[in-house]
């Protein structure tokens, strides 16, 4: 239970509990508004029938059945001022209501066979917010003699008060009803999605709050709906978490032994490059012969340390970025990987400027300038044919494009596969297969990617993107 969920209006509990009355009562409020005038009729005709019933027994075929005392009691009861009775061509007066002539008193007239719907409604909440006492004048047939004709007077007062309470007992009765239906519905929905979805949000938090414990995984209830998809989905996704987070802690574990193995491998080959440097200088043959085989392996034993510490410390958070001219860098790459063999060539804008960190741009480049330049470097058996590196760049939308394009043999089938893998990517004796892993890294790391967007007999492009900080 979180302290949101005890504010009023807030939790889904009490919304689901406010919103099933209010709409239940609306939906009462629309059957009591024809209900209302459905009863002002029924009122109309039990008097008609009434006056119907009082009328023959007073001027029956068969002779007086009661007084007019009694008569005038009958119609008392029943509210009815005056009754006209029409048969054929022939009226006769039953009751003469008391009326002034000259009084002021206003007489609204009802036909009960001629009203429509809409007349019925509005003029039932007429009389409900009515006021005065006016007379109504009813027209209509009763029940038994559809032959006879029936005009009563009544009190408006006493149909406004008799309305009002039906409307009175109909909210009532909606709010009871609405009140009852919004309990078992919020029993029922509480039952079914709230206390759900709760213990979802439940075991989610706690999840979050150590996702290392197994025990805080969510253990899916074995429904079938869309909440047991949802359960299973989270089950599922908390336990590839769980074990993501093993794996990353074994990994970060491994990494940081390495990096320190490599840390000190480095310092132990760069000692023994010295000491094979004098017995290159050495007056035995066979040594001499077998120093730059010697040296040879240390170079590549160092570059891998170097390379392995350099993919292990790279993360975007420890990047140092500032605005640098990408021309410059690149001019500095391709001084550093100058060769006899290769014309480069830098076709970078000097106005365009990358916001980067410039040493980790600038290994990145190095890294896929330097395996270029080591594709088109010739053999001592191959034929001297110089090849050509090309660095252009363009903006495109938010995005800065960098081409490194070279005129190499390109990269075989099997290679491209695992080609910004760790380890994985290198097919050349030697090769750490760190060099384009850690470029690609480093590109990310900046918000971007590295794709490999050509290679072929005529050569590789590499194209890297980096986010435009200017747009």
């Amino acid at each position: 239970m979180t302290p949101l969920s005890l504010i009023p209006g807030r939790s889904l509990t009490t919304r689901l509990l406010f919103c099933t009355v209010l709409f239940v009562l609306l939906a009462e409020i629309v059957v009591m508004i024809p209900s209302v005038s459905n009863e002002r009729m029924d009122w109309f005709r039990k008097r008609i029938d009434a006056a119907y019933l009082v009328s023959v027994a007073l001027e029956g075929p068969h002779g007086r059945m009661i007084t007019e005392d009694d008569a005038k009691m009958l119609f008392e009861t029943a509210g009815i001022r005056g009754v006209t009775a029409k048969r054929g061509d022939t009226r006769s007066l039953i009751l003469a209501p008391e009326i002034d002539p000259h009084g002021s008193q206003k007489i609204h007239r009802v036909d009960m066979d001629n009203m429509m719907p809409t007349s019925l409604i509005a003029n039932a909440w007429a009389t409900i917010f009515s006021s005065g006492e006016s007379l109504i004048q009813v027209t209509g047939y009763p029940a038994e003699d559809s032959n006879e004709t029936l005009d009563i007077i009544v009190s408006q007062e006493d149909l406004r008060r008799d309305l009002r309470t039906y409307a009175r007992n109909i909210l009532a009765l909606s709010f009871v009803i609405s009140t009852l239906t919004a309990l078992l519905l919020f029993y029922a929905f509480n039952r079914m999605i709230v206390r759900p979805v709760k213990r979802l949000t439940d075991d989610m938090a706690a999840f979050e709050s150590d996702p290392d414990r197994e025990a805080l995984i969510h253990i899916p209830s074995g429904r079938i709906d869309e909440i047991g998809a949802a359960e299973r989905g989270l089950t599922t996704m908390q336990r590839r978490i769980h074990d993501l987070l093993a794996e990353r802690r074994r990994l970060a574990a491994l990494g940081s032994g390495i990096s320190k193995i490599s840390h000190d491998l480095r310092n132990i080959l760069a000692s023994a490059q010295l000491m094979s440097d004098r017995l290159a200088k050495s007056d035995d043959p066979a040594v001499r012969k077998l120093s730059p085989r010697l040296l040879s392996a240390l170079d590549r034993a160092i570059t891998l340390s170097r390379d392995t510490l350099a993919f292990g410390g790279m993360e975007a958070s420890k990047l140092d970025k500032q605005p640098l001219s990408l021309k410059a860098l690149a001019d500095e790459v391709l001084e550093d990987t100058a060769s006899l063999h290769v014309d480069s060539r830098n076709d970078i804008a000097d106005d365009l400027q990358v916001l980067a960190d410039r040493t980790h741009l600038y290994r990145s480049l190095l890294n896929l300038t330097r395996n270029a330049v080591e594709a088109m470097t010739p053999d001592q058996d191959a034929p001297p044919e110089k090849g050509s590196l090309i660095m252009n760049s363009e903006k495109k939308g938010a995005d800065i494009l960098i081409r490194i394009t070279d005129s190499g043999p390109g990269l075989p089938e099997h290679a491209r596969a695992d080609l910004f893998e760790p380890f994985k990517g290198s097919k050349k004796p030697g090769g750490s297969g760190l060099g384009v892993a850690i470029s690609a890294e480093i590109a990310r790391a900046h918000g971007g990617r590295i794709d490999l967007e050509k290679s072929d007999e005529h050569g590789t492009t590499f194209l890297i993107t980096l986010p435009d900080a200017a747009a």
